[in-house]
């Protein structure tokens, strides 16, 4: 079986940065309202998950689900280099939003680990180097990563949840998927929630209603994010004005452009440095 639909599988990443941590470091109990895989690259390290407290050492990957409370401590005498990655907008059939199947923390990929690891050590190179294109390049390799962690989940008998949701939820979930698709494949053009869900074959009301229960946004606000997300992107090519910008993600208006981008970000688009 399957959980993803590749045409609307399309993960945010929220951050992916790769810490040394030294003896005495503290990490303290906490939780995410998005998915974070933290790998150990080098060293060790004590893992607390839920009531639970282990030591790792190199090459173990961990996936921790929204709402699963984990922290690290760096024991005396000795260090880790660890891998970080949050990622968001995701929707995998049958599951809440943002959440893989997995049923514990602490994966191990089997014939996938090697692959995975070496991907991991790949996407590192390519945050610290920062060459052209290495965001696209990182994405690329995440969403290959992922996809090691579905494989290695389904090959392992018992390591996976059960669908959590119901026909009429799976059914909403594909209403919003596809809303979330189509909302960022066409951020550039005039939409109003009524031409969406005239698109999708649903009320006004229903599509406002299940969308910010998934996502915890509304339709157009949604779609005020991924317009922002792609300008501040477009903001670091010296060659484009603002109001060249604006135009490009979907603004007429270069003043309200600015307006939105500042209240969104804390800084008026001209800040932002190229």
């Amino acid at each position: 079986m399957g959980y993803t639909n590749s045409q609307i599988f399309n993960p945010e990443i929220i951050y992916a940065f790769d810490p040394w941590n030294h003896s005495g470091n503290v990490g303290n109990i906490h939780h995410h309202d998005f998915l974070e895989i933290s790998i150990i690259l080098e060293g060790e390290v004590e893992y607390t998950i839920g009531d639970w407290t282990t030591q790792l050492g190199a090459g173990r990957i961990l996936l921790f689900n929204p709402g699963v409370k984990h922290g690290e401590r760096q024991p005396e005498d000795t260090y880790s280099h660890q891998l970080h990655i949050g990622l968001s907008n995701i929707s995998l059939d049958g599951l809440t939003r943002n959440h893989f199947p997995n049923k514990k923390a602490l994966l191990d990929l089997g014939e996938y680990q090697a692959t995975f690891l070496d991907k991991a050590w790949r996407l590192t190179k390519e945050y610290n180097e920062e060459k052209p294109e290495f965001q696209l390049m990182s994405k690329a390799l995440i969403i290959e990563m992922l996809v090691l962690i579905l494989r290695s989940l389904q090959n392992e008998q018992g390591s996976t949840v059960t669908s959590e949701l119901s026909k009429t939820a799976k059914r909403k979930q594909n209403i919003v998927n596809h809303a979330v698709y189509y909302l960022e494949n066409h951020h550039n053009q005039e939409i109003t929630l009524e031409q969406l869900a005239d698109i999708l074959y649903v009320s006004p009301t229903h599509l406002s209603k299940i969308f910010k229960e998934a996502t915890g946004v509304s339709p157009i606000n949604y779609l005020i994010q991924v317009r922002l997300k792609h300008a501040k992107e477009l903001l670091k090519n010296d060659q484009l004005t603002i109001r060249d910008v604006a135009q490009a993600v979907g603004y007429q208006d270069a003043y309200h452009f600015s307006k939105l981008f500042k209240k969104y970000y804390g800084v008026s688009p001209s800040q932002i440095e190229v």
